[in-house]
């Protein structure tokens, strides 16, 4: 069946990928993608991942028959959450390609429709015919890969599959592994259908164009390699060519081999060479590197590829990995929804992964970036069980994907644990609550 081609979705899904909200994230929050992870781990993963597959497939398939607003909304929200869940599982997996993120998206995608869906049946809105129509047809894929990734997970523990090892790539095309079996699964669907709804997957948003790349002049196949070897620092012969994409971030993609026996995959806009993301994974080394250090590599990184003034948003430590997420700020407001993610390798402080995509999609000269309300008014709007502990402006993403300049509360909860408050900086009203740890 008809696809489009990796390279394309590769860079779209750094843009758009999960957005189902906190409360889709709170059913599996424990689930933490790992770099290097065990072959068990693996196993527990795909259990994972075929488990949250037909919870919701059946979620989907119950939520045919609801009539009711109130109770649309529930299913509709737990399909959301299931298929968080499902993601999740599957970004754990060992098998680092762009066929899972094809995956991912199609997965992504029917969650975050749901997502709206429960959103719209929550106001008590009817849901129209068409909508439900979409709904069923997601449903009935679903439920064609529930399906056939129980059938994988049943192979892998009687023996018939044997789990991959890190990072590896299609490529090498080798039978009787899960990360085979899921390619030949995601080589059997169709492209995810066209919806026009308020969200991150609906076809207006898919098919933005790049805003920081706009009226940028086109380059050709070499000068992008070019880009990609001068980003690495490397040879330009070093590179194979896997072909170029096209969609909303037109890129080249180019593999390289390590010395160490790793394949990166680097993607190179057509529009101004500028590199759109990178992956392959970490040596699996002992660590030996800081924090401080890699976010140093980090932003010495940044700094050589745009002039924008950026700031750290987070930094995790995963499977070897260290990663940190930075937004451009201008005039005093934080530009949540214009990230770049770059992670470093532990071992060895060399650049492991590398996602421009949200930057290059969305960053642009903005309007309207002054609040109506002052922090203090904004802040009656944090529970008082919350205490405060820094606060700032920053324009960040609402659950229908619409931006809003906000008062951003970083909180903590009488455990300690963080929550993020966001809140109007028109209105005063709460728009989105996060959990850090």
């Amino acid at each position: 069946m008809k696809k489009s081609l990796a390279i394309t979705m590769f860079c779209l899904l750094g843009a758009v990928i999960i957005g189902l909200g906190a409360y889709a994230w709170s059913l599996d929050s424990r689930l933490e993608r790992a770099g290097y992870i065990s072959s068990s781990f693996s196993g527990g993963a795909m259990g994972e991942f075929a488990g949250a597959l037909a919870e919701l497939d059946e979620t989907m398939r119950e939520s045919r028959y609801a009539t009711d607003p109130a109770l649309q909304s529930t299913l509709c929200a737990r399909a959301a959450a299931e298929a968080a869940s499902a993601v999740t599982a599957l970004t754990s997996l060992p098998y680092s390609t762009q066929e899972l993120e094809l995956l991912s998206h199609y997965l992504n995608g029917a969650g975050d429709y749901a997502l709206y869906l429960s959103r719209e049946a929550a106001q008590g809105r009817e849901l129209s015919e068409d909508e439900l129509e979409n709904l069923r047809k997601l449903g009935e894929a679903v439920g064609d890969i529930s399906v056939e990734a129980g059938g994988i997970f049943a192979a892998l523990d009687s023996g018939e599959l044997v789990m991959d090892d890190y990072g590896a790539h299609s490529d090498s095309k080798t039978a009787g592994t899960v990360g085979y079996a899921l390619t030949e699964l995601d080589a059997a669907l169709d492209e995810f259908p066209e919806l026009d709804y308020a969200g991150a997957y609906s076809v207006s948003a898919l098919r933005r164009e790049g805003a920081y790349l706009k009226n940028m002049s086109k380059v050709g196949e070499e000068e992008a390699r070019s880009a990609a070897a001068r980003f690495l620092g490397v040879d330009t012969a070093a590179f194979e060519s896997a072909g170029r994409g096209e969609g909303t971030l037109s890129a080249y993609g180019f593999t390289l081999n390590t010395d160490d026996g790793r394949q990166l995959y680097i993607t190179v806009s057509e529009a101004g060479g500028i590199v759109v993301a990178l992956t392959g994974g970490c040596s699996g080394g002992e660590p030996r590197v800081g924090t401080e250090d890699a976010q140093n590599t980090a932003e010495e990184l940044l700094n050589s590829q745009f002039s924008e003034r950026f700031v750290l948003v987070s930094s995790a430590e995963r499977g070897g990995l260290l990663d940190f997420t930075f937004a451009p700020e201008e005039d005093g407001v934080l530009l949540l929804p214009d990230t770049v993610e770059v992670s470093v390798d532990a071992a060895t402080g060399e650049l492991c992964e590398y996602n421009a995509a949200n930057f290059l999609h969305r960053h642009r000269q903005r309007e309207g970036l002054a609040a109506d309300i002052d922090a203090d008014t904004a802040r009656s709007a944090v529970p008082a069980a919350l205490k405060v502990k820094a606060q700032r402006l920053a324009l960040t993403l609402t659950e229908g994907a619409d931006e809003a300049l906000c008062w951003e509360f970083s909180c903590e909860n009488d455990a300690g644990e963080g929550v993020h408050v966001f809140v109007d900086a028109k209105t005063g009203r709460q728009v989105k609550i996060e959990l850090t740890n």
